[in-house]
């Protein structure tokens, strides 16, 4: 049976918004209050996150250099009537102004920065005593249909992700070492630094999609990368033709600091 894995945006977005309850639940026990604070996320992407911290009174802005992936999330926000600020800008320029945020966000996408040029920003856009966090998400690769998809993959590219995450061998909870000297030497003190796992639901289709928005897959072509998720579905569907949903854990891991 033939899939559309055509839409790249629209499968980025389904992809990402996975971020569960707990994430905000542990930032709650720890004292992180989103009512009315003045928030930045950084690679805000579909808005996946931003708009969770709207809906929970943040004063919030993303900030996204992907004018396709903006207006993505401006199109999700109208079929829920919210109005969100998004923003032209990077990590390392984000065009915001100076001291003004209570809090910075980034998600999943510290491995693509600049990261000097990045934390010089941060540390710019925050007011005294800011917050700023840092978290990162992925699925635990112990069930037969991430084994065997990975597998499948590995025999057409080379699965290394962008950025020194994957280069990083010394790594605590996912995290590389290195980043959390960095921002200790650029005094952000790190308040906390915990991890926890949580549980997504998949069909075989919404998995081919969500691997077509991994990093291993990003310097593909449109076209190459809906060829390779179209033979990986038929390959699955024959190994699982009865498999209709299964569960994937993931391991979510959060870095919460002050300036």
């Amino acid at each position: 049976m033939e899939v559309n894995f055509g839409h790249v945006t629209s499968r980025y977005a389904a992809s990402c918004d996975d971020i569960p309850h707990q994430f905000f639940d542990t930032l709650k026990v720890r004292g992180i209050v989103w009512e009315g604070r003045k928030v930045a996320e950084i690679g805000s992407g579909t808005g996946a996150l931003t708009r969770k911290l709207h809906k929970r009174g943040a004063e919030v802005i993303g900030v996204e250099p992907s004018i396709e992936l903006r207006k993505a999330a401006k199109a999700l926000e109208s079929k829920q009537y919210l109005d969100i600020p998004y923003l032209t800008g990077t990590a390392e320029s984000t065009n915001l102004p100076d001291q003004y945020y209570d809090i910075t966000m980034i998600h999943r996408s510290w491995h693509l920065f600049d990261r000097p040029k990045a934390i010089s920003e941060m540390k710019r856009i925050l007011k005294e005593k800011g917050t700023f966090i840092v978290s990162d998400s992925s699925f635990v690769p112990d069930h037969e249909v991430a084994k065997d998809t990975m597998t499948f993959i590995n025999e057409y590219i080379d699965m290394t992700p962008p950025g020194l995450k994957a280069d990083s061998e010394n790594q605590l909870n996912g995290i590389p070492v290195e980043w959390l000297l960095e921002w200790q030497e650029a005094d952000f003190n790190l308040k906390d630094f915990y991890t926890f796992y949580y549980a997504v639901d998949f069909t075989l289709q919404s998995w081919c999609e969500r691997v077509g928005s991994l990093s291993w897959l990003t310097h593909l072509e449109d076209s190459e990368k809906e060829g390779l998720l179209q033979s990986l579905h038929t390959f699955l569907s024959g190994r699982y033709d009865a498999l209709h949903e299964f569960t994937l854990q993931h391991q979510f891991t959060v870095c919460l600091m002050k300036k």
